[in-house]
């Protein structure tokens, strides 16, 4: 892999990416006009729930839930044939935005709401990949459509397991879209360093909320922290698989390193395995005296109580002062976190290889 560096953040225990564009809007672009003129849309303006209010009126002005599904309206079905006639290069951008802000609607307390955006974000995806010619993929666009993908954070982690969004109905775009469609977007737009970076920032962010939520009332903490840690670096090695499919398997080009990306989950890891008490007393005693007779620089006491801490940013260079510690010790929770990461990776590289991608 080469050595690009990716500079990640611990902030309110989530573990993000730094990144161009912030995870699940879309990307500003300036003091361009709107060509689509989209009723109080802005594509400028993020963290909007009125932009993306304003969007998700314009991409599906009506329409109702029926059987459980959210079924267009007329006014939708004619505003989506328009929009396959008549789109082109000036126009793509703006779109995309409209559609990365309506899909973050699709965690609506609303169920109307969340019905008719999780629709938009399956027809958007359609549209992108049956309507748009991978040529005319700016990359603004790519990184909307990145946000857009993010915001379906399930879906990506039952592709990297190897399951299917059309074999079941666990998913909200089970039966919308095929998994070639899902995987063919996210084919086309994880060659843009940003649009990446999304990705990873978001499906980290959505695995570490996974762990905080349930671990503490896990019946068997250690099994649960190291099936989730696993699960996590089967999606990063997904995305790195799908990476190195878009590039023929050339790593010098990637714009995921994996290795910097398995190293940080490595340590966060071991971090959240001290702060729910699975780490042994000699291995916490090792932090701090472990660092040349003194303690490393992540170890403190509060209230007299050994506590394992994670600077912020925390970045690959920095995770390796977890890794040296490792080294110093044979903890069992800590030789299972290092054997499942890479599992993990390796099923879920295997799965981003063989991702159903039109070409």
């Amino acid at each position: 892999m080469k050595q690009r560096t990716i500079s990640f953040r611990l902030a309110a225990a989530v573990l993000v990416l730094l990144m161009t564009c912030a995870p699940l809007e879309a990307c500003s672009l300036g003091s361009r006009g709107d060509a689509f003129d989209i009723p109080g849309f802005d594509m400028r303006v993020r963290d909007s729930e009125a932009n993306a209010q304003a969007a998700l009126e314009y991409l599906a002005p009506d329409g109702e839930i029926s059987d459980g599904w959210w079924v267009p309206g007329e006014r939708t079905r004619e505003r989506w044939e328009t929009l396959a006639g008549s789109w082109d290069s000036s126009t793509l951008e703006e779109l995309t935005a409209a559609m990365a802000a309506a899909s973050t609607m699709r965690g609506s307390p609303d169920e109307e709401t969340a019905a008719a955006a999780t629709w938009v974000t399956a027809r958007s995806i359609e549209f992108a990949v049956d309507q748009v010619p991978p040529k005319n993929y700016t990359d603004t666009m790519k990184q909307n459509l990145a946000a857009l993908l993010g915001n379906s954070p399930d879906e990506v982690v039952a592709l990297a397991g190897g399951e299917s969004l059309e074999s079941s109905d666990l998913y909200g775009l089970s039966g919308l879209v095929t998994d070639a469609q899902f995987e063919t977007a996210l084919y086309r737009v994880i060659d843009n360093e940003n649009a990446a970076d999304t990705l990873v920032t978001v499906m980290l962010s959505y695995h570490h909320n996974q762990i905080d939520e349930k671990i503490p009332t896990a019946a068997d903490p250690e099994t649960t922290l190291l099936g989730l840690y696993q699960s996590a670096a089967q999606t990063m090695g997904y995305l790195d698989g799908i990476t190195e499919l878009h590039t023929n398997n050339n790593s010098t080009s990637d714009t995921i390193n994996a290795a910097d990306m398995n190293t940080v989950l490595t340590a966060q890891a071991y971090v959240d395995a001290a702060q729910y008490g699975l780490l042994s007393e000699e291995t916490l005693e090792a932090a701090a005296t472990g660092n040349n007779g003194g303690p490393f620089s992540f170890y403190t006491e509060v209230d007299g109580q050994p506590t394992i801490t994670a600077p912020n940013p925390i970045t690959p260079e920095t995770a390796h002062s977890y890794i040296n510690w490792r080294t110093l010790v044979n903890d069992s929770v800590m030789i299972s976190i290092d054997s499942d990461i890479n599992t993990g990776h390796s099923l879920g590289y295997a799965n981003g290889q063989a991702a159903e991608v039109i070409k």
